[in-house]
């Protein structure tokens, strides 16, 4: 007879957040009467100051929510530390000593966070390392934005450049290691055409509202701009700079945001012409499955790859959303990792 077990996931969110208790319902096995274990999960993330962030953890929620994933999941404490390498060791150290199951780890550092995750690994506590990268052996990294994104956005950038012009390249974050993994790929492609000038680097911290504002100041200074290059998460604002100055379009590369799709669909007649790539979106609920397959006993790679798909203006322009934020990256699947969201679904966790 199937006995009705009661669990909670708690998701908390930051030092002095408030915390929602969502209350659902586990169901045992048939046979053996008893209740799933339910995991009590740390995610330490460090910057979260755009929207990639924000839904990166959106997903995760959703995942978590999802009737086969919920009994497993006693609650989800998220700890965002800003980008203090400092903060955040002492964010992990807590969870260590709060003795959850998993940690989920969006490291700030390369190597800064090291020791900390040898303190986990003592403590018995599987680390899944996702998003950013860290040196660490001791961690299960699921496969970053970097290099092969980088260089997957340049190509199809490069193809609506057709291979020469002036060109302005917004990054992201300086001294991170995602930017410099991006910058490597897509410089690699650069390199092969000579015809590609870059007038001017700048870092729009992978925020619409800041590279709009750099976008802004570049157009006042350059009047020879034929393409824009952006790491992603920029794009919208790179668009919405060249609408405010009254400019000619030129090609933008970007991301997978529904309001890139849906800029390019509303200007493709006046010259708008964009390339996408899909930024994994799915990166943390992927690290959530992964952390809950280790914890039952499966063999895991050490390594989780994930795929960059990239696409061009015409089809971005059926991509487009209406029923979704425009800030929301609309890669949210990954069926053949068994991480199946939909669009809609992420969105109502985003906030």
């Amino acid at each position: 007879m199937r006995r009705r077990v009661r669990a909670a996931i708690a998701i908390t969110i930051g030092a002095a957040a408030i915390a929602s208790l969502l209350v659902v319902t586990a169901t045992g096995g048939a046979s053996s009467g008893k209740a799933m274990k339910a995991y009590t999960i740390g995610v330490s993330n460090g910057y979260y100051g755009n929207a990639a962030r924000v839904e990166l953890q959106a997903a995760m929620k959703a995942y978590a929510n999802k009737p086969a994933v919920r009994p497993k999941i006693k609650e989800l404490i998220i700890n965002n530390a800003g980008t203090s390498v400092a903060k955040q060791i002492a964010a992990v150290d807590q969870m260590i000593a709060q003795h959850v199951d998993l940690i989920i780890l969006d490291s700030n550092s390369l190597n800064g966070l090291n020791k900390t995750i040898a303190t986990a690994k003592k403590a018995g506590i599987p680390v899944v390392a996702v998003n950013d990268q860290v040196s660490s052996k001791l961690v299960w990294q699921v496969e970053t934005v970097g290099e092969k994104f980088g260089a997957t956005m340049a190509r199809g950038f490069v193809a609506n450049m057709h291979g020469k012009g002036n060109i302005v390249v917004l990054r992201g974050l300086p001294g991170n290691a995602v930017d410099a993994a991006e910058a490597r790929g897509f410089y690699s492609v650069f390199k092969k055409y000579p015809a590609i000038k870059v007038l001017n680097e700048s870092y729009g911290l992978w925020d619409d509202a800041h590279a709009q504002k750099i976008m802004s100041d570049l157009l006042a200074r350059y009047d020879n701009i034929d393409g824009v290059y952006t790491e992603g998460g920029m794009q919208q604002g790179v668009v919405r700079a060249y609408v405010a100055a009254h400019r000619d379009f030129v090609p933008v590369a970007g991301t997978d945001e529904n309001g890139f799709a849906c800029q390019i669909k509303q200007y493709y007649e006046n010259g708008l012409r964009g390339n996408q790539v899909g930024t994994a979106i799915y990166a943390y609920a992927l690290a959530l499955k992964t952390g809950l397959d280790i914890l039952k006993g499966e063999k895991v790679p050490k390594f989780i790859p994930i795929y960059f798909t990239g696409w061009g203006s015409q089809p971005a322009t059926k991509k487009c959303r209406t029923d979704v934020s425009p800030s929301l990256f609309l890669q949210v699947a990954y069926p053949r990792a068994g991480i199946f969201l939909t669009p809609k679904e992420v969105d109502k966790y985003m906030h």
